[in-house]
């Protein structure tokens, strides 16, 4: 007997619990299904920008619940070991572990009114002309109008319906985390973010996240350059880094094997399909992370509402008009991320492969002062994300017509692309 809904929901990170928590609130009967027991681990690095707190304006009142620890300085890295460091006048970044975040989240879903059921593991996605059935790998039969799906990067949805086939290496980056008791391994600098870009070489860059209790340090690569380039393992490399920490006195303490993960980010820019038939696509899922920061938790939170409000505006006497929730989904999103997802993939692609661009920027940052007022006040929701562009394009004009070259590039066909110039 299949259980029903007016909506499904797969997933309960960031995207599917904001989106429950949304539904819920209007008086929809929302289910969500997720795969492992609540509260489940899920390997990141653990920061959002404090913009999250005017976007979502039920959030600070909620945070308190769950250990965050806000940060208002940052240190940047550049591969010859130039630095920029930046303290505003307010935090930028929120750190927090995924495993209470989440959990906060998907409380205040159910506490809305949404049913959640973990586990439910979907194996198997099949939709029809009236709606989707959704079946976990114990055989139990779940069946809605329309699904919200929300289930990361490796999407059995998006999979079994054929949204996304697969990945491509290319658009894929191999995040490597530690997330150790503070105990364990400490920061130097408890109230400091850390991004080493470069780190291990090009198209590489690493991290430390010092939590409230724990700290996170991490490395991450293109998952392309990983496998071709790099014959050290996963922990290997993760242990010399630590290693190179505590030579510089960045960190103290040890590395612990038990709390490393590896663990894959969708840094390609979102999927040129994200919403088919009776299904939206929102979070990791969708590839809505940024391709240069692999910041995902806002992105995710902001798909996970739009796609909600997508299928409220396509309510029409109770019944879901699927192409009226598509069309509003895709338009939402597209006007509200897609410029900065774009851009953010672009930058990646022109700063990641050269460490001396890498180096060059962080020597920017220390020659424009205005570089860091840029980047604060659009880390704290005071600046959009058109109004920053247009003020970091004023004070490092050559870089539009470069980003502009890598667009135009990549536009082309495949054969024209590999054309030697």
């Amino acid at each position: 007997m299949k259980e029903t809904a007016d909506v499904i929901v797969a997933g309960t990170g960031p995207a599917g619990s904001t989106a429950a928590r949304r539904l819920a609130c209007a008086g929809v009967r929302v289910l969500v299904l997720e795969r492992d027991p609540l509260p489940r681990q899920k390997p990141c690095g653990g920061g959002i920008s404090t913009r999250v707190l005017s976007r979502f304006p039920w959030l600070p009142s909620a945070l308190p619940r769950i250990p965050v620890h806000p940060v208002s300085s940052l240190h940047l890295e550049g591969p010859s070991g130039g630095v920029f460091r930046m303290v505003s006048d307010g935090p930028t970044v929120i750190l927090i572990r995924r495993i209470e975040f989440d959990y906060l989240l998907a409380s205040l879903a159910r506490e809305a009114g949404a049913e959640i059921v973990a586990p439910a593991a979907v194996a198997q996605a099949s939709q029809d002309a009236d709606g989707v059935t959704l079946r976990t790998r114990d055989g139990r039969e779940f069946r809605a109008p329309l699904v919200i799906a929300a289930d990361g990067v490796n999407s059995v949805i998006a999979r079994r319906l054929g949204i996304n086939p697969g990945w491509p290496r290319a658009r894929l980056a191999l995040d490597m985390m530690e997330e150790t008791p503070a105990g364990t391994l400490r920061a130097a600098e408890p109230d400091t973010l850390s991004v080493f870009y470069g780190y291990g070489g090009a198209h590489g860059y690493a991290y430390i996240f010092p939590k409230r209790a724990h700290l996170n340090v991490g490395i991450g690569y293109l998952l392309q350059y990983f496998r071709d380039q790099v014959e050290v393992a996963p922990y290997d490399l993760q242990r010399r880094f630590v290693g190179d920490l505590l030579r510089r006195g960045l960190v103290s303490g040890e590395s612990r094997r038990e709390h490393f993960t590896p663990f894959l980010i969708p840094i390609g820019g979102p999927l040129k399909t994200t919403a088919r038939g009776r299904v939206l696509l929102a979070g990791d899922a969708g590839g809505f992370v940024n391709g240069f920061s692999a910041e995902g938790i806002y992105y995710a939170m902001v798909t996970g509402e739009l796609a909600a409000d997508a299928v409220l505006a396509a309510r029409t006497s109770g019944a879901i008009d699927p192409a009226r929730a598509r069309r509003a989904y895709v338009r939402a999103w597209r006007h509200e991320i897609g410029a900065e997802l774009r851009d953010s993939v672009l930058i990646q692609k022109y700063l990641f492969p050269s460490p001396e661009r890498m180096d060059r920027v962080v020597r920017g940052a220390n020659t424009h002062p205005a570089f860091s007022t840029i980047l604060v006040d659009y880390a704290r929701g005071r600046l959009s994300y058109r109004a920053a562009r247009r003020r970091l394009l004023w004070h490092f004009p050559r870089l539009l017509p470069r980003l502009a070259m890598i667009a135009f590039r990549d536009r082309r066909p495949p054969e024209a692309a590999s054309t030697p110039q």
